[in-house]
Order: structure tokens, then C-alpha cells, then sequence
């Protein structure tokens, strides 16, 4: 992801050198870029936290689960 962001940055620096610089249209842009590193970063934590998470998970002895199932 961290890729496609660096290739928006490009893209938005190409795009201004060609538009023209407008303070309104490079505020939203950048505050728009802002949110998406930050939904990005967020993204990346949940996911880490849900893989600590799920491999926390209470597990039972193979022969414990065979004597609760006999």
C-alpha cells in the first residue's frame, strides 16, 4: 500500500506542476492524502491486533478435547 500512496504523491506533484498552483486545491489534496496514510496506518494496526488476538486464543490439549468428547 505504502507504494500506491508514494504513486499518488507523483501524481499529485505532476498534477500541480501542470494545473497551476491553487492554495484551495492543494489544501484539499494534501489533507486528502493525510487521510488516507492515516486510514492506511490504522488498517495496519487492526489487522496486527486482530492476528495477536486470534492467536491468543484459548486451546486445549489434544488429550484434553479427546476426554471432553468421549
Amino acid at each position: 500500500m505504502q507504494e500506491k500512496i508514494e504513486a499518488y504523491k507523483a501524481r499529485i506533484a505532476e498534477l500541480t506542476a501542470e494545473l497551476g498552483k491553487d492554495p484551495q486545491v492543494e489544501d484539499l489534496v494534501s489533507s486528502l492524502l493525510a487521510d488516507l496514510e492515516e486510514a492506511v496506518q490504522q488498517n495496519h494496526k487492526l489487522r496486527l491486533t486482530l492476528l495477536k488476538s486470534s492467536s491468543k486464543e484459548s486451546r486445549m490439549s489434544t488429550k484434553l478435547r479427546e476426554a471432553l468428547y468421549e
